[in-house]
């Protein structure tokens, strides 16, 4: 989204959009409107920290099409044509490129890639754009995505790019593809698709005229436009709004209907009364708002210093009815397991993500010992195989020396990847079952979840710590699962590049943080089995 030179003397100057704009608006409109609002100098441009995740997926992307390109070269050669992005974003250079991308297109190349789109409002480059043979020759729209799956947004930007080539006069295939981040091509109707890209189009078009008539900035809490509440622009007004998003386990569709009802801040649902209609939901998010700013008196706290120095403290109090005592009783062969993985790992031989480490520490030999670690390693797909027939051997034959074992870990992943592994390799599919079904594994998150409310915004295991973990709190690089999935990304391209010192530290801190993970939801383990020892009241 950009502002151009009007073509009419002393107008204002005309707004042009692209897909990507068309994307976000369906998302978030406020976030939308913000960013027009910095381009109009209604407000200074918003600076927020980098993420590194998206980074990275943002340079395989571009990885993922460079692969894609050269495949075309190899099987068209000099059939394909690139087009070069403009130098600048006037009206004049944007026709231009238009009539270079056009005019390839009309001598019959094979391939255009990045063909450059401009009808005045809208601007856009298309990855590619395919000949299909055949009854005529026409033009199939090909966009580039890292997603298994195709994604409404991708779907949303084929045919938009789709719709240039008809208004063009380009004759267009009747399908838009998808090439997907394991090769596959996804194909679609551009008729199913065109239908709700007008109504996102004009929808775009309405809020952003709208929007440029008036004079004030975009208002928070708006109405008339949609916000996703997760995004930077939202994340930084519901801090300083003090927004009913900052409530833990808050929803969309709960926050409207508060809102209706007058409540629009943790602060004032805190102190709602309660009418006798309110369902246990309600009764719920009132509580914990209640926690979160103070006024519900905790059954505990615990005070720490945080990472950035500041002295914060986290409390807890008893849901009546907890589930506590329904932990099972503790075995000398407990073990407590944490998987990390990389979404963004790619398999040479096609596919995406790995889990890269089956980690497990075990009940100390004897008072004041340490945990045993045991860390089962896969870099690679057969060695993810080969990590997961290691993890059930082990547990296997633990079972046998301690019956009644359980295996402890922190939400549902672990559970769902380990079905999904033995699946795809092929390896101890009757071995998980029996474990699912026998309730081998303990799900802690389920159990905080129906037994505490806590005065943080979330539930993760890095925010529960401060209560059980005493001073021993996470220190080192690798802190978060984010930064283990960005630490094993750095490993592989130390390894890769023949630098082998470096990525063993890099691995050391991985094996670190999944130690720790282990260790937390031992002693988180121990901490509820004490509160369900206390006695009530």
């Amino acid at each position: 989204m950009f502002l151009v030179d009007a073509e009419t003397a002393g107008a204002e100057p005309d707004l042009v959009y692209t897909a990507s704009d068309l994307v976000a608006a369906a998302g978030c409109e406020y976030q939308v409107l913000r960013k027009l609002d910095e381009k109009l100098g209604r407000r200074p441009v918003a600076e927020f920290p980098v993420d590194d995740m998206l980074a990275r997926a943002a340079a395989l992307g571009d990885a993922h099409e460079q692969r894609t390109l050269q495949g075309f070269r190899n099987r068209f050669g000099a059939g394909v044509v690139e087009i070069q992005p403009a130098p600048d974003y006037t009206r004049r250079t944007l026709a231009a490129k238009r009539e270079e991308s056009l005019a390839a297109l009309r001598s019959g190349a094979d391939v255009v890639f990045q063909a450059s789109f401009f009808d005045g409002s809208f601007h856009g480059r298309a990855d590619f754009l395919v000949k299909e043979a055949g009854a005529g020759v026409r033009y199939a729209v090909y966009d580039t995505k890292l997603a298994r799956h195709a994604k409404a947004g991708a779907l949303l930007q084929l045919a938009a790019y789709a719709q240039q080539l008809l208004q063009a006069g380009i004759p267009t295939s009747p399908t838009v593809s998808l090439v997907l981040g394991d090769g596959e091509r996804s194909d679609h109707s551009l008729a199913e698709l065109l239908p709700e890209l007008r109504q996102r189009r004009e929808r775009f078009l309405q809020i952003t005229a709208e929007h440029r008539a008036q004079e004030a900035a975009v208002r928070w809490g708006d109405d008339r436009y949609t916000a996703c509440g997760r995004c930077d622009y939202c994340s930084e007004q519901v801090r300083e709004h003090r927004d009913l998003l900052l409530v833990a386990r808050m929803n969309p569709a709960r926050r409207r209907k508060l809102i209706q009802a007058g409540i629009g801040t943790i602060d004032e649902l805190a102190a709602m009364e309660l009418p006798a209609s309110a369902d246990g939901v309600l009764a719920g998010l009132r509580d914990q708002a209640r926690m979160q700013t103070g006024l519900q008196h905790p059954d505990g706290a615990a005070t720490f210093t945080d990472p950035y120095g500041h002295m914060r403290t986290v409390g807890y109090r008893l849901l009546p009815g907890h589930s506590l005592a329904s932990l099972p009783e503790p075995d000398p062969g407990d073990i407590f397991f944490d998987l990390e993985s990389d979404p963004l790992w790619q398999d040479p031989a096609g596919g995406w993500g790995l889990e890269y480490l089956f980690g497990v520490v075990e009940n100390p030999a004897g008072p004041g010992d340490r945990p045993p670690f045991r860390p089962f390693w896969a870099h690679s797909r057969a060695g993810e195989g080969q990590a997961l027939a290691a993890f059930l051997d082990y547990v296997a034959q633990r079972r046998r020396q301690f019956p009644h074992l359980r295996i402890y870990h922190y939400a549902n992943y672990e559970k769902t990847a380990l079905r999904r592994l033995s699946r795809q390799h092929g390896i101890g599919q009757d071995a998980v079952e029996d474990l699912l079904a026998g309730d081998v594994l303990v799900d802690l998150f389920d159990t905080v979840r129906r037994s505490l409310l806590i005065s943080e915004n979330s539930y993760s295991l890095k925010k529960l710590e401060p209560l059980y973990m005493g001073t021993n709190l996470r220190t080192g690089d690798v802190t978060d699962a984010g930064a283990s999935v960005l630490a094993y990304a750095r490993y592989c391209q130390a390894r890769d590049a023949g630098r082998p010192e470096e990525a063993e530290r890099i691995l050391a801190g991985i094996r670190s943080y999944n130690e720790y993970d282990c260790l937390s939801t031992r002693e988180l383990r121990n901490w509820l089995l004490g509160l369900a020892a206390r006695p009530s009241g």
